[in-house]
């Protein structure tokens, strides 16, 4: 069983944690579960560009398979980004109080999975975002992104033996 990092940030209280493949897919059910529109996209601020692909409309995390693959809709019909999971690099999400302009104050959530690509110098990661949580979704899928992007990447869980395999259960 592959362990990998989940870190958090949830109004600047930062931690990290381990995550299995199992786990992040119910993590995201549990998103589409509680977003009647799940946005689903790519984010590389470093070349200042957010890719909406659709809204979500199936992940499937399997390890045994060594497959990620999420599936959306958009305008121009469905579509389908795929990743070995055994590049899956670590899964991070933000939680934040912010202030609407039309909503006011309400509680925004964004989650990130990022895999590595051409063995270990590029990375390419996914968002998933409430479409409607907020006036302007985009906008916090950057700025959150910011505020988590660090977050988890100096801790390997399979290094210092954390993992569940150890029983420590």
């Amino acid at each position: 069983m592959k362990v990998f990092t989940h870190g958090s940030n949830i109004n600047f209280a930062c931690s990290a944690r381990e995550m299995t493949g199992s786990e992040l897919e119910r993590l995201i059910h549990e998103y589409q579960q509680e977003y009647r529109e799940l946005l689903f996209g790519k984010i590389d601020l470093e070349q200042s560009e957010i890719y909406v692909y659709g809204t979500l409309e199936e992940a499937v995390i399997n390890e045994d398979g060594d497959r990620c693959r999420f599936r959306y809709r958009s305008e121009q019909g469905e579509g389908m980004e795929e990743h070995p999971f055994d590049q899956l690099l670590l899964s991070q999400e933000a939680h934040f109080d912010i202030i609407d302009e039309k909503k006011g104050r309400t509680g925004y959530r964004v989650l990130y999975v990022t895999f590595l690509e051409g063995g270990e110098d590029r990375e390419t990661s996914y968002f998933f975002a409430d479409a409607n949580g907020v006036s302007q979704p985009l906008a916090c899928v950057a700025e959150f992104w910011q505020q988590v992007i660090d977050i988890g990447r100096d801790v390997d869980f399979t290094m210092t033996g954390c993992s569940r395999e150890c029983g420590c259960e």
